[in-house]
């Protein structure tokens, strides 16, 4: 990974804060806790880094991850699809670290 150094950070930035929201979602989800609000605007957040991750410290596998992001309203928070598009959100990370 060659990035400037003055933008790298929003990568990193980007994938901790998406790393966490992920965290917020399976523990809700595993402990049927009520971490809907916080979910929900940590998601906002989660967004928004990503989006300055992309253009700031493009990556080709970062635009997975916004795509993840921009179907993830589309799915039900129980369902299959949700834990499977966010784990492919993740993956845009993951590329953009190890290709």
């Amino acid at each position: 990974m060659n990035l400037p150094w003055t933008f790298a950070w929003t990568l990193h930035l980007g994938a901790a804060l998406y790393a966490c929201n992920l965290a917020v979602g399976v523990s809700a989800q595993m402990f049927h806790a009520k971490f809907g609000a916080v979910h929900h605007w940590l998601y906002g957040v989660v967004f928004t880094a990503a989006i300055a991750a992309t253009v700031l410290a493009f990556h080709p596998a970062l635009p997975i991850t916004i795509l993840a992001l921009a179907i993830m309203p589309l799915t039900k928070p129980g369902g299959a699809a949700h834990p499977a598009v966010a784990t492919a959100g993740a993956l845009g990370y993951l590329g953009a670290y190890l290709l």
